[in-house]
This record gives C-alpha cells, structure tokens and sequence, in this order.
C-alpha cells in the first residue's frame, strides 16, 4: 500500500495482523541476537567485565533519559498526527532536533560536572567520559529516527531496523570472542557503532518525508513543548524506577559482577517486554487515525473489553518464561546464575503490571495528549523503587533489588488504573485482578523455592480468576473474532 492508504484508520486495520506477525518476527530475531551478544559478551568478559559494559549503557542512558530524551515520544505522537493530515512528518522531525540538539550541547558541555560523580556511583574510570558522551549522542539519534519511523507508520521497518542493530552487535561481538579481542573498552564502542548504521539505514528511507525542510513551525514548537514538559519529571522519575536505579545500587553495594547476573536476569525479564509494548506501537497510529475519522469510543472499549483478558494471557506467559529461565539461565551462563530462577519471578512480575500499561493505558494517553496519566505512574513507581532499593538490597541482596522492581511496576500499574477509571461510576474492568496469579506465584517461589510449584500457584489463580469473569472474556473473544472477520 501506498503513502496515501497508510493514512487513514482502515490502513491500521488491515494490515494490523501483518505488521504485528513482522514486528513479532523481528523482535524474535533481534532477541535471539541480544540474549547470544550477552551469551558471548558474559563468556567472554565474564560476569564482572560485562557488569562494567552494562555500567557505562546504564550512565550513558541515565544521561539521556534525564536530559536529552524527555521530548522523544513527541516525535511519534506530532509526527503521525501530521503524517495523516499531510502525509509527511518534516515539521515534526525538524522541531524536535531544534530541541535536542541545545540539550545534547548543554550536556557535553556540562560533562566535568556530572561525569564525576556519576563515575564514582558505577565505578567507573575517567577516561570512559568520552565513550559515555559517544553512546549518549548514538542512542539519541537512533531514538530520533525509530519515533519518526513510528510516526510515518513504517513500523515493520522499525522492526527490522532493530534487529540489524541487534545483529550488528552480535556479528562483532562474535568477531571479538574468536580473535580474542575482546574488552569492556571495545565492546562499548560496540554499542555506539550498531545504532549509528541503523541510524543512517532510517534517515534514507525517511528523506521522503522529512525534505524539502521548511521554517520551523512556532506552533506546533509549543504544542511539542507542551507535551513534553510532563515528560521531564517523568523520565527523571523513570531512571529511578527502572533498572538504571538498579544499577547505581547495585555497583555501590556490591561488584560489577553481581550486576553481570543481575543485568543478564533483568533482560530477559526486559525483552519479554516487548510483545506487549509491540501491541502499543501498533495501537497509537490506529488511534490517532480514528481520531481524526471521529471514533474515540474505540479506545474506551478496548480498555473495558479487551485488555483484561488480554492481561491475564500475559500474566501466564510470564509464569512459563520464569519457569523456563529457571532452568535455562544457569546451563547457559554457568553457575553464577544458580539463583536466576529466584530473580526471575519478581522481575516477571514487574513484566506482567507492564503488559497493560504498554499495550493499553500508555498508547491510550499519547495519542490523546494527555502524558499527565504516565507521568503519575512513573512518579508513583520512582518513589516506590527508590525507597525499597535502599530498603531492600543492603539486606536482601539482588532478591531485594527484584522486588523493590516488583513492586515498583505495580504501583505504576495501579496509579494508572485509577487515574483513568476512578471517577468511573459504572464496573471497573478487571485488569489489575489479572494481573495477580503471578504474584502469587512469585511469592510462593521466594518463600517456599520450586518453579514448578509457582507456577502451579499462577495457573489456579489465573482459572479462578477466568471463570468468575467468563462473561467478559466470552464477549472479549466475540469482539476480537469480529475484528478478524471485517480485518479479513
């Protein structure tokens, strides 16, 4: 289909069962690819040389998320809602550089006064400022250009592009392991090569939408920053409630090897992650679409009749990727990671209260403009997250470290849910009571031990909890069978 068909809401419809079957395909291929660079990059370094590569990503995107990528999501918010007026995303494209480029000059030029201390919270030499510098401009480049993909609707493309950075890194890092090259020094430089080539791959196929570059549009430079704005104590919260918190902790309390394990557990927890938040990039173009064709009602009934359901096929999902990662994670990585299952379940957890917000209230909120709703979950899950990583991990170690994350994503989730549905007269939907088998089931692991008998846990919770609300998920399954026949 050509530009024109991608505009409008009968686009998104159509071709939604392939571009979820390619973004589903791509984000397998480029797991596969990040989970064997981890393989080979933990073989290789071992656990302690990899905890200082994850040190200097995690300095590298605390830096950004605080001061340079707040205004990120705006590209693919403004970007599609041009796109399906005029079919192009140069305005939006260009305003948001017009923003990011004076942060990234304020940052390097600042860099002798954060650098230190940020160094010596994650252990780091001082020489690796430059390489921190390096993956900070890379990363947001490469953000840049995957938002405005995500704007033009060239999701599958997206997709792809991913897996090549992926696979990038994976070819080189195998390249290092027979040559017997590798080191933490390079494999960091890695990390800024890949996104750069995939960068570059994404600005050629947007010169159709981004040229000829006009005046910057003061307009739409207020809207953006309107939108924006709420996204600043947002991400700034954000880095205090995701693993980059994490990480500061960990490397003070502990070693660069104790985050190795860590960090490994945390992305596989991190890339099952992705098939929900897949769902949400399809999501927002197709809301936005019906926007402009006058059909809000959709998103309404989507969030009552379909995300419960959906929610709880998740939460089992995570309870089997626990199971199996219990078993799987120390054949792989050796015996470091005899304790990976105890991890695990926590942070599948933290997946599972993630799943509804990525596939349902965040695409929901964006394309309505309202970052207000995400920003007090991130509020809410930072403060949570710092509080029980000082709590928690001087006395319990890395299992503390996975609860407070836990805990964290489920106060977002929850935060969330009320926002939007509190001054809701009529029946809530069942969305957070989707989500607590795997709680259960987590508790049972860390309490009791055996994956089998968590899961045990999370598979009767999860049946009673599907046949008290057997009336919902009926109509749940009609709605979606009805959405396949007029797809097809």
């Amino acid at each position: 289909m050509n530009r024109i068909d991608r505009q409008h809401a009968a686009w998104d419809l159509a071709e939604a069962p392939r571009n979820y079957a390619a973004l589903v395909a791509a984000q397998v291929a480029g797991a596969l690819l990040s989970f064997g660079s981890v393989w080979v990059a933990a073989r290789t370094l071992g656990t302690a040389g990899y905890g200082g590569v994850a040190a200097l990503l995690a300095a590298a995107e605390i830096v950004g998320l605080i001061a340079v990528n707040w205004s990120a999501l705006a590209v693919a918010r403004y970007g599609c809602d041009e796109f399906v007026q005029t079919g192009r995303i140069a305005s939006t494209f260009w305003v948001r550089l017009a923003v990011v480029v004076p942060n990234l000059v304020l940052v390097v030029v600042t860099s002798p006064l954060w650098f230190p201390p940020l160094s010596e919270t994650l252990r780091l030499p001082s020489r690796d400022s430059w390489l921190v510098l390096s993956l900070l401009l890379a990363g947001t480049g490469w953000l840049h250009v995957q938002h405005a993909l995500h704007g033009v609707k060239l999701l599958r493309l997206r997709g792809w592009l991913l897996a090549l950075e992926r696979a990038v890194v994976f070819a080189v890092m195998c390249t290092f392991a027979v040559t017997g090259t590798a080191s933490g020094w390079r494999v960091g430089w890695l990390y800024v090569l890949a996104p750069t080539a995939a960068s570059v791959v994404g600005i050629l196929a947007l010169r159709p939408f981004i040229r000829p570059m006009e005046g910057l549009d003061w307009s739409l430079l207020r809207r953006l920053l309107r939108f924006s704005m709420p996204e600043i104590p947002s991400v700034i919260l954000f880095a205090l409630s995701t693993r980059y918190l994490d990480a500061m902790f960990i490397a003070h309390w502990f070693s660069h090897a104790t985050l190795g394990v860590y960090t490994v557990v945390y992305q596989v927890a991190g890339l099952t992650q992705q098939v929900p938040t897949l769902a949400g990039y399809l999501l927002m173009p197709l809301l936005m679409s019906l926007q402009a064709d006058r059909r809000e009602d959709s998103a309404v009934r989507f969030l009552h009749e379909v995300l419960p359901p959906l929610t709880l096929c998740w939460t089992l999902g995570c309870a089997l990727v626990a199971v199996s990662g219990a078993s799987v994670l120390p054949w792989l990585f050796g015996p470091e990671f005899d304790d990976a299952g105890a991890l695990l379940w926590p942070l599948m957890v933290a997946s599972a209260f993630a799943g509804p917000l990525t596939m349902g209230y965040t695409p929901i909120a964006t394309a309505r403009a309202r970052t207000y709703v995400t920003m007090i979950g991130i509020v809410a899950s930072g403060c949570v997250n710092l509080l029980l990583n000082w709590l928690l991990i001087p006395r319990l170690g890395l299992i503390g470290c996975a609860w407070a994350t836990a805990a964290a994503y489920s106060v977002a989730c929850v935060a969330v849910f009320l926002t939007v549905h509190g001054r809701e007269t009529a029946r809530r939907p069942w969305t957070l009571e989707a989500t607590c088998p795997i709680v259960l089931g987590a508790v049972w692991a860390s309490a009791f031990g055996g994956a089998l008998g968590a899961l045990g846990v999370t598979v009767l919770a999860a049946a009673v909890i599907a046949g008290v609300h057997r009336g919902p998920v009926r109509a749940a399954a009609r709605t979606l069978r009805h959405v396949a026949r007029s797809v097809a």
